[in-house]
């Protein structure tokens, strides 16, 4: 199989993840176009401080940086060379979209859409105040659209949104629509339970919570990888939240460090959005902090035991592979349907 992957000009942590995960997978046989630099082992770390969370996880030189031919990318699709081509951030290459979309079919495309907004690309509100927008060809009526932050509001017309919510939540979603949810490497995973010597890390993201522990910093608290896995290590527990969207990286580091995740609100977010196969059985979910004190007053050792191996197999369930070979398998399960 040989897949195009077309890249944006800056980080992405569904994208990029995604990536990762099927080179891993398939090698040179997946093409990154443009190159994504940032991935690569030659990728400058001195400059990490320009991306977003530090470059922390996934931007740490993962990928080998074996000689990939990149020219004729164009002449290269109309000649069929490719099996698969995935955008992997829409709302950014809907002008290459739009050049490839003659070569385009359902058997040989996938729509990647990472954005915090539930909407969609084509229902907001960048492309209906815009009419020169309104004829262009769309990307979800034939494609496969796979949507990170999908809630209620997540319809490819803005028209539910002129109705009651409680008659748009029964309203049925595209047929196309798909989950898909941020990924870590495997190599980031602990081999290990590591020792704990206290309850929570130094980077707190709850400001309520923050404010009863003493040192907790509510922003970036560390300047390098190594120092941010070694506290999480440390630590028994790690407390994430929903911020511009429900999925975030924070919740797949924790776990993957060993540590339960306590995770404010849980609750209250849609089944078909990221992240996925978090419960209580493998994180904590509270609503407060004082809630989230008394929880884990109550928690004995072995069952602080089973929600951190529940976490751990939730993790390794959202490697970057994992999540690659669920996107390519639930591609092809669609095409076989057709």
């Amino acid at each position: 199989m040989k897949i195009l992957f077309i890249t944006q000009p800056h980080e992405d942590y569904l994208s990029d993840s995604l990536l990762i995960g099927i080179r891993q997978l398939l090698g040179n046989n997946c093409i990154d176009y443009p190159k994504a630099e940032v991935l690569y082992q030659n990728h400058g770390l001195s400059e990490s401080y320009r991306l977003y969370g530090k470059g922390f996880t996934l931007y740490s030189g993962i990928l080998g940086d074996d000689p990939i031919d990149r020219f004729r990318i164009l002449s290269r699709i109309a000649e069929g060379e490719f099996d698969l081509i995935i955008f992997g951030s829409i709302w950014e290459q809907y002008g290459l979209f739009v050049q490839m979309r003659p070569w385009l079919t359902t058997r040989n495309t996938i729509i990647l859409d990472g954005a915090d907004a539930p909407a969609p690309y084509p229902a907001a509100g960048l492309w209906w105040r815009r009419p020169y927008y309104w004829f262009l060809p769309r990307a979800h009526r034939e494609f496969l659209y796979f949507k990170r932050e999908w809630t209620g509001e997540t319809r490819f017309t803005p028209f539910p949104r002129f109705i009651p919510r409680s008659l748009r939540d029964r309203l049925p979603c595209s047929s196309m629509l798909r989950k898909i949810s941020f990924s870590i490497p495997e190599t980031k995973i602990v081999s290990q339970i590591p020792l704990k010597t206290k309850d929570f890390p130094k980077h707190i993201v709850d400001a309520e919570v923050a404010k009863h522990i003493p040192g907790a910093a509510t922003s970036y608290a560390f300047s390098t990888e190594a120092e941010y896995y070694a506290d999480l290590q440390a630590s028994r527990y790690g407390v994430t939240t929903r911020r511009s969207g429900w999925d975030c990286l924070r919740h797949y580091e924790i776990a993957a460090n060993g540590a339960v995740p306590c995770f404010r609100d849980l609750a209250s977010k849609p089944q078909t959005c990221a992240p996925h196969g978090l419960n209580e059985f493998n994180c904590i979910v509270y609503r407060s902090a004082d809630e989230l004190f008394e929880r884990i007053k109550s928690i004995g050792e072995d069952r602080y035991a089973a929600l951190q191996q529940g976490a751990l197999q939730w993790v390794h369930s959202h490697t970057t592979t994992a999540v690659a070979k669920y996107l390519l398998e639930e591609h092809q399960r669609f095409v076989n349907a057709r």
